[in-house]
């Protein structure tokens, strides 16, 4: 294996910023809002919905408060979930939504 020294400059670079952004993320102490983690192309490749808003219409959401909403992804996105995308639960999909959110604030 030949490794010349500018491509491990550039690898210490990339080391050194991902690092940078995991500080950055740990010290992060709000919420993230949804337009931040579903964004629409994280949406379009798990759902045939274009965004997130448009999922939750498609699944019969009609509520309007923050109450309302976590009652409904609890109790009845897993059924709108399991037949029209490729991701089975809420949960399941809160999850790949959060790994993804966090791979682009470290850089990946």
């Amino acid at each position: 294996m030949n490794i010349e020294f500018g491509e491990l400059d550039q690898l210490e670079k990339k080391l050194k910023n991902i690092q940078e952004n995991a500080e950055k993320l740990s010290d992060l102490q709000q919420e993230v809002h949804t337009d931040d983690l579903f964004p629409d192309s994280f949406v379009q490749m798990y759902t045939s919905s274009s965004s997130f808003n448009d999922l939750l219409r498609a699944a019969g959401y009609k509520g309007h408060s923050q109450e309302e909403f976590e009652d409904f992804v609890n109790t009845h996105l897993d059924n709108y979930l399991e037949t029209h995308s490729k991701i089975t639960t809420w949960k399941e999909f809160q999850d790949k939504a959060v790994t993804s959110y966090v791979a682009k604030r470290l850089g990946f």
